[in-house]
């Protein structure tokens, strides 16, 4: 269906409440980020991560999924079948696998490339979550010095597993300048062993993370490092995402929304976003 029906179709099945809340929510007029648009299932984590700059108190979004995707079809940016979305930036989903089963249910009708970024396990949601681009994040695929910067949370090695199980990628992020770079060789060895890409991702270093990791800024070869361990897991046979959307579009077998090849951003993949673009 196009847009104009589906938005009919939701107005049918919609409280005049959750119609009139929906419209007032910020999913139905925000801009699109490059990785697509950002849902929040919640806004908030009580994780406490070391390195993370979320610190609020997490609160589940008020209105229901099909709202949800409602208020997300209002928006004049948003196009059907087209519009990469991306669930899990500012909080934990799978801390609300209801609610979040049942958003991604609705989604998927609407047919849009679906992403979403976890570092919870629940293997009740894996035939669901098979049908999505599901990244699965750590900072180190190592128990012993993960659990120092992620305390809350499941054990990469059980992480690892899940990703295996619903056939996703490791987002490997943030890349942290405490941890020496033979250690992250090794955690990509590790990697190699569950999935067949990885994505390293950057140190957000806001006040708060720079207190919370007692340091001031990051090394002078900080990128330096990072792209040194591109290279390697590029050698280990792992295809390496320099951006989530790449991700996204190499699982749903469709061009990159954010046209990285156009802006020297490109992670030159299989997918060959390109040369299917031409």
């Amino acid at each position: 269906m196009d847009k104009e029906r589906w938005l009919r179709y939701y107005e049918s099945v919609l409280s005049r409440d959750e119609i009139e809340r929906a419209k007032r929510d910020d999913h139905a007029r925000r801009k699109p980020r490059p990785c697509g648009f950002t849902v929040h299932v919640a806004k908030g984590c009580s994780a406490n991560c070391l390195y993370c700059y979320v610190t609020t108190k997490p609160k589940r979004n008020p209105l229901s999924p099909k709202a949800l995707v409602y208020a997300l079809l209002l928006n004049p940016h948003f196009e059907v079948g087209k519009s990469f979305v991306a669930i899990g930036a500012i909080c934990e989903p799978l801390d609300y696998p209801d609610y979040t089963s049942q958003l991604i249910e609705e989604l998927l009708k609407l047919g849009n490339p679906i992403q979403i970024s976890t570092k919870e396990v629940n293997y009740e949601l894996v035939p669901l979550l098979k049908n999505v681009d599901c990244l699965v994040s750590m900072c180190i695929p190592f128990d012993d010095i993960c659990k120092k910067f992620e305390p809350n949370r499941p054990l990469p090695s059980e992480r690892l597993e899940f990703c295996r199980e619903v056939e996703g990628g490791v987002f490997l992020r943030p890349i942290l300048p405490m941890i020496d770079l033979e250690t992250y060789k090794k955690g990509l060895e590790l990697i190699a062993e569950y999935t067949d890409r990885v994505i390293l991702g950057n140190l957000r270093l806001t006040s708060v993370v720079k207190r919370k990791l007692g340091i001031k800024s990051l090394p002078r070869d900080y990128y330096e490092r990072k792209t040194t361990l591109e290279k390697y897991a590029k050698e280990l046979g792992l295809i390496v995402y320099r951006s989530a959307c790449c991700s996204n579009a190499y699982k749903h077998n469709v061009v990159c929304w954010n046209r990285c090849w156009e802006k020297g951003f490109c992670s030159r993949c299989p997918n060959r976003c390109w040369i299917r673009f031409r």
